[in-house]
């Protein structure tokens, strides 16, 4: 049997430190130093986990009953092959954990808040969770996380992301997407928020969406569409094939038979020039697969495979039906 090596205080030192520095968004050279550390010593690899534990015991001892529900503890990043919890730490705490050499320096840690994530128009962003789920954020997105020891929360406030949550039976994954909740406990969707408009779409797995008060419960499975307009009581589901909802990921839109007005409202996530459709051309549809390109390019393209025309009147591009040739 192979003993435990002996901690020392030069090792929690460290220890402490690298939970510090890895906090909000580090850097790849970061992680390549982190993990270089944690690979050389198994001393460092136990010291660091003894951190982690006695911060999250330090969080269950902060779950005291109370009135009213206490705010719920975020872990958001993870560290390539292991999962550092990532908390907003206080002035002092910084200040203390480069002098002290025990753990005492932990419980001056402030509470920690809700990670936001963004992406401008034409960036797409990958994220890793501390729980090992993968996000990723397309164009013009805005996503909130907040991971506790018992729940999982995410709000998609806009745009379009994919998720592949890792399964944790003790802690469900919810993400609210306007009034709608999407929840599952490990699985493979993507969801898309576009103006009043949801799009669900399952690639694996089984997620359940409902609304808040439970009247409206939707389960999807592979290929399940959940279709909803935010404000009305029902929602739709239809089948679809799940690639080509996750297309946007290797640079491709995809459509066939769709309105152009959703086309369009895809669109003015990635260009900057605002898109509208002429009132003439609200009944064409579309099928086609779109690169993901400049503003011209992709109306170009646009313009090959659907009956429409783009016309720019310098503050805006204006979609027109296209007269028929004889």
């Amino acid at each position: 049997m192979t003993a435990t090596p002996a901690l020392d205080p030069v090792h929690r030192e460290a220890a402490v430190e690298w939970f510090i520095r890895l906090q909000g968004e580090p850097e790849v050279e970061d992680w390549t130093a982190f993990q270089a550390w944690l690979e050389a010593d198994e001393r460092h690899r136990l010291a660091y986990d003894e951190v982690e534990a006695t911060w999250l015991d330090l969080d269950e001892t902060d779950e005291t009953p109370a009135a009213e529900p206490a705010p719920q503890t975020v872990v958001p990043f993870r560290k390539p092959s292991r999962r550092p919890p990532a908390w907003t730490w206080g002035v002092a705490a910084l200040t203390a954990a480069a002098a002290v050499v025990t753990l005492a320096v932990l419980p001056t840690l402030t509470a920690p808040q809700t990670q936001t994530f963004t992406t401008a128009k034409g960036e797409v962003r990958d994220i890793t969770l501390a729980d090992g789920s993968r996000l990723s954020l397309s164009s013009d997105t805005r996503l909130e996380v907040r991971l506790a020891r018992k729940q999982r929360d995410v709000v998609l406030a806009r745009g379009e992301a994919s998720f592949d949550v890792a399964r944790d039976e003790s802690r469900p994954f919810t993400v609210q997407a306007g009034d709608r909740d999407v929840r599952v406990l490990g699985t493979e969707f993507n969801i898309l928020r576009s103006d009043q408009t949801l799009a669900v779409t399952v690639r694996r797995g089984v997620v359940r969406v409902s609304d808040a008060g439970q009247a409206d419960v939707h389960q999807l499975t592979y290929g399940d569409q959940l279709l909803h307009r935010v404000g009305e009581s029902r929602s739709t589901v239809r089948k679809v094939q799940p690639d080509r909802a996750f297309a946007w990921k290797k640079g491709r839109l995809t459509y066939e038979n769709a309105p152009l007005s959703e086309v369009v409202a895809d669109l003015n996530r990635y260009v900057p020039t605002p898109i509208r459709v002429d009132p003439g051309a609200i009944q064409v549809k579309v099928s086609g697969v779109l690169l993901i390109d400049k503003e011209a390019a992709m109306l170009r393209h646009l313009e090959l495979f659907a009956p429409v025309t783009a016309e720019n009147t310098g503050t805006e591009i204006v979609l027109k039906a296209r007269a028929p040739s004889y």
